[in-house]
Order: C-alpha cells, then sequence, then structure tokens
C-alpha cells in the first residue's frame, strides 16, 4: 500500500534583481535527477514568454514519485506589483508546489485562470534573495523547502506561511475515466501533442483530471498562441485552436528529439555527447565552448601585440644606428611644429614640400 502525501512543499524558479534565473526553492529530498526531471518541465512553460502578459501558465506533471503543480506568469500579474531586474526589464516566475506520492492526493489548487491567490505567498522565496550577489553562497544553492498541509482554497490568503496549513483535508472530485483515456502519456504517444481548446471550463475539467491520472503525465494549460511543440508537455491548451487535435512534438527546426519525458540524467554522469542532455548541462556545456574561444582569440591577440613591440624595437633600432647627418641636413626633423618634412632639391628655387 503506498504512503499518503506528507503534504506540499514549495518549488520556485525565477530571477533576482542581479541575477539570472536559476532555481530559488526545492523540496528538500530533490536530488540530480527529479532536479533534472522538474527543470526541462519548468523551463519549457518560459517558452513565448512575451504572452505570458495577463495569461498565466498552468502546468501539471507527475512520475511515480512527485508530482508537480505550478503557474509560470509575470511577477506583477501574481502579486500586482510591476517588478524589474538591474537592467530595468520586467520579470517572470515560475512558483509551485511539489507532493510526494501524488496517487494518493487529498486536495490540490484548482485551475482558476487569472487568481492566482494560492501561489502568492510563494514569492516570498524570491524576495529572501533578492538583493543577493553571485559571490554570496545564497548564489549558487537553492534554499530547501519542507512538507506541509495545505488547505488550497480560492480564496484571498493572508500573509504567512502558517495560513496554508489546514485543519482538515479536502476531497477531491471522482477521476473523469473517460478524458484521463483521451489524455496522452510518455509511454502511448510520445512523438505527438494533444491539442485541446484553452477556455476555463476545459482547462479545470483537464487540471483535475491530470493531476488523478495513475500513469505518469505532463500537462501545461492557458497557452496564448501556438503550442510549445519544443518541450515535454504531451498535453496542452491553447487559445490558437478551436477544437482538439494531434500534432507533432518536433520544433520546426529540427533541434528537439522526442524522448520519454521521465527520462532523466544524472549530472554527474552527463557527457557532452549523450543523448540526453540536461539544460542546465547544454548551458555549461555553451558556456565553455564560449571561454575556451576567448582564450584562444586573447592568445592570438597577446602573440600578434607581441610581434607587433618586436618590429617596433626592431625599426626604433634601426633609427637609432642610421647616420645623424641625415637629421642635420632636415631643418624639419628638428623642427615639433613641422607637419611633414621637406626634401631639397638640387635648385633652390624648385624647393616644394611633400609627404
Amino acid at each position: 500500500m503506498s504512503k499518503k502525501s506528507k503534504g506540499w512543499a514549495a518549488i520556485v524558479y525565477g530571477r533576482t534583481y542581479h541575477l539570472d534565473f536559476r532555481l530559488i526553492t526545492l523540496p528538500h529530498d530533490f536530488t540530480t535527477p527529479e532536479i533534472n526531471w522538474a527543470s526541462q518541465h519548468i523551463i519549457a512553460t518560459t517558452q513565448q514568454a512575451r504572452k505570458l502578459v495577463d495569461s498565466p501558465r498552468w502546468s501539471l506533471f507527475k512520475n511515480d514519485h512527485y508530482l508537480v503543480v505550478g503557474v509560470t506568469c509575470m511577477v506583477k500579474d501574481l502579486i500586482g506589483d510591476p517588478v524589474k531586474d538591474n537592467q530595468g526589464r520586467p520579470l517572470y516566475v515560475f512558483v509551485g508546489y511539489v507532493t510526494q506520492a501524488p496517487q494518493q492526493i487529498q486536495n490540490l489548487p484548482a485551475y482558476s485562470e487569472n487568481c492566482l491567490d494560492n501561489f502568492k505567498i510563494l514569492y516570498q522565496e524570491i524576495e529572501q534573495v533578492w538583493l543577493v550577489k553571485n559571490y554570496e553562497q545564497d548564489s549558487r544553492y537553492p534554499s530547501r523547502s519542507q512538507y506541509y498541509p495545505i488547505n488550497f482554497c480560492n480564496r484571498a490568503i493572508p500573509k504567512g506561511r502558517r495560513s496554508l496549513i489546514a485543519s482538515e483535508n479536502q476531497e477531491l472530485p471522482t477521476l473523469n475515466q473517460e478524458l484521463n483515456q483521451q489524455l496522452n502519456q510518455p509511454s502511448q504517444n510520445p512523438d505527438k501533442i494533444y491539442l485541446w481548446q484553452s477556455s476555463t471550463p476545459q482547462n479545470s475539467l483537464l487540471w483535475q483530471t491530470s493531476a488523478q491520472s495513475p500513469a505518469a503525465i505532463a500537462t501545461c494549460l492557458n497557452i496564448q498562441g501556438k503550442a510549445l511543440n519544443n518541450s515535454p508537455f504531451l498535453n496542452q491548451s491553447s487559445t490558437q485552436v478551436e477544437q482538439f487535435q494531434i500534432i507533432d512534438r518536433v520544433a520546426s527546426q529540427g533541434k528537439y528529439r522526442a524522448s520519454d519525458s521521465t527520462n532523466i540524467v544524472d549530472i554527474a554522469d552527463a557527457a557532452p555527447n549523450r543523448s540526453y542532455t540536461s539544460l542546465s548541462q547544454k548551458i555549461s556545456y555553451r558556456a565553455k565552448e564560449d571561454i575556451d574561444l576567448t582564450l584562444q582569440q586573447a592568445a592570438k591577440m597577446a602573440i600578434a601585440s607581441q610581434e607587433l613591440i618586436n618590429n617596433l624595437s626592431d625599426w626604433h633600432q634601426s633609427r637609432e644606428n642610421e647616420p645623424e647627418e641625415s637629421e642635420q641636413s632636415d631643418p624639419a626633423a628638428k623642427d615639433p611644429e613641422f607637419g611633414f618634412k621637406t626634401k631639397k632639391s638640387n635648385s633652390p628655387e624648385s624647393e616644394q614640400d611633400w609627404f
């Protein structure tokens, strides 16, 4: 018999004032495989970030051990105040919750489109490290969250994490078996995306059914415009479609290889030529390549500079060895006001300037 969930832990990904996007908070029991698994889903929700304004994306993804639910949105849509980084750019964020043993879910935050009350409190995780600099420890390591029982609701949540502690659990509606059979799973059609029209009733039904699915699943809802083709989300809802569609899960650039979204890679064992590579690894490899190229260019510049210095030294030495009488015969060589020297012809009458 599987154990019941111990509650929900915070998971937050975003940018702070000085530092670039990174995982800010993770559940205390997440190791490298769980981090890789969660990261690829979270980062995929940030595609087409310009379309997040006033349109939060709701995402839900689960494997055999964890269920993650969250929203990706502009910070202004989350807390009501505009927030910008040190470059003056408006910021977006992913804030969510993680629970263990997802087959025993007692309650979860209901899909509510633009009402993000259940998630507002999570922005405190970013506020605590808002001014961290890159040389501080908090810039390198995310904080670790604990699991608490939470009573999610649709009303505004008072400040303070303790206000979320539940006195009793809320039961979910009965699983919609018909819709559950229509959801795409990694073991079913990993090369296809099942795409529904984005509407509040449809999204709410997809949200609840995905949460209760006994199999691994990944669902992203309320996407404005085209589907997120290059992503692990096999179930999506978009404003661009009017009826259910099945589309290819291949990016137009041809860079994406469809694979089981539950297939995860340990960072310690990864290599550049591995088929499955996490986004953080790809960024690391690209940065290393850029650094190596910069060092190569710097070395070439250093060699060229040294050659130039040597040439100037040789030229200066040869000038010092020239007969002094040439300078004495030319008054312009001793006169700093001359912009060029003059050459005298054999005839005084035909004297003229030359460059």
